[in-house]
Order: C-alpha cells, then sequence, then structure tokens
C-alpha cells in the first residue's frame, strides 16, 4: 500500500513540475480558491413597485430545479464578486429594490442592492432573473 502511494505522490509532483507549478501551491491555494467562489445559498430581496412589495426568495444549491446548477456557477463567478455593492438610480417612483445576498461554502456573503432601470452589469441581471425565475417555477399553483 505505502508504494503505491508513493507512486501517487511521484506521478502528482512530476505533473506540477511539468506545469510549473510548485505541490504546496497545488495543496494550498485551489482548495482556498474553490472556497471563496462556491456559491451555496443566494437570497433575493425585492421591495417596491406600485403595491409596495417586500419578498424574499432563496435558493440554495440543493434546490431541485435545471437552473439551481447555472446560479450557483454565475453567483460564484469573478465577474459577480467583483460587482460593487450598489447600483441605484436616486429618486424615481414605483421601482423594485433588490438585494442580492450570496453565501460562499467558506462564510463570505457578498450583498448587492440595485433599482430598475439602473446601469449595472449583465450578470448581476442575470443573478437576479435565475433567482426569480426559479422561484416562480417551484411556486405551488394557486387554486382557482
Amino acid at each position: 500500500m505505502s508504494v503505491m502511494l508513493r507512486a501517487i505522490g511521484q506521478v502528482i509532483s512530476a505533473f506540477a513540475l511539468l506545469t510549473g507549478v510548485g505541490a504546496a501551491t497545488l495543496a494550498s491555494a485551489a482548495p482556498a480558491q474553490a472556497a471563496w467562489s462556491d456559491a451555496y445559498q443566494v437570497t433575493l430581496t425585492r421591495t417596491g413597485g406600485f403595491a409596495g412589495v417586500n419578498e424574499q426568495y432563496t435558493v440554495s444549491a440543493s434546490t431541485v430545479h435545471i437552473s439551481t446548477a447555472d446560479l450557483m456557477a454565475t453567483a460564484g463567478s469573478c465577474e459577480f464578486r467583483r460587482l460593487s455593492p450598489s447600483y441605484t438610480a436616486g429618486a424615481g417612483a414605483d421601482r423594485f429594490r433588490y438585494t442580492v445576498s450570496v453565501t460562499y461554502r467558506n462564510g463570505i456573503t457578498k450583498t448587492v442592492s440595485a433599482e430598475d432601470g439602473v446601469e449595472a452589469p449583465e450578470v448581476l441581471w442575470q443573478v437576479l432573473d435565475m433567482t426569480l425565475q426559479i422561484r416562480r417555477d417551484l411556486a405551488p399553483a394557486s387554486a382557482s
């Protein structure tokens, strides 16, 4: 058994040398980066609008929906993590205000706020749209 483990270690070391990556980098940097980018929960709060709504939706990595994996990947992307904390337009009647909080597996939470009608990076609108679509798809049908 120890011969096999030693052989595996040698193969990993050889691979690290061929790719120009030190073994210490392979062992320590990859898990830290993976933990930061691994989103496991997205919470969207939507307030305002004509009726003055106050709604909150949470999608976790275990939510069963065809778009859950895409949502978590988008919320964990570098583009999303680089967003500013707020995108607001100032005064405006009947606008929805959105607050998105993404929790990563390492315990860090990224929160971004935006209002309807503002210019913001597309990745923010993608996370908002996917979260709302999952919520609509999973909402129980109302009785007629």
